[in-house]
């Protein structure tokens, strides 16, 4: 499954599938470096659907923040469900990445 990206919305949203793996991270780094260059300032990351993030999806947020970040931009990630947000604790994403509600 792809990830999806709306960029008909006032910042560009990707919507995650709901694993999320190495098979999907590349293809996401793509997407970031396409928001980037789009010249937006602001990028949303919407995980309502995603079941499962595996560690190759971990490193994957974890260099799309440091991208956007590095491009002077702002990386959020909004309609977490219950299980990313474990997830971001136990791992201590939850101190890295600014959430938003959906």
């Amino acid at each position: 499954m792809k990830t999806i990206v709306d960029v008909n919305t006032i910042y560009p949203v990707v919507k995650f599938p709901k694993v999320f793996d190495s098979g999907t991270a590349s293809e996401f780094h793509q997407d970031i470096e396409r928001i980037i260059d789009g010249g937006f300032n602001t990028v949303l990351i919407d995980l309502k659907e995603v079941a499962c993030i595996s560690s190759s999806g971990l490193l994957a947020l974890v260099l799309a923040f440091k991208t956007v970040r590095d491009a002077g931009r702002k990386l959020f990630i909004c309609s977490m469900n219950e299980q990313a947000r474990i997830l971001f604790e136990v791992t201590g994403l939850d101190q890295i990445f600014e959430t938003v509600p959906s």
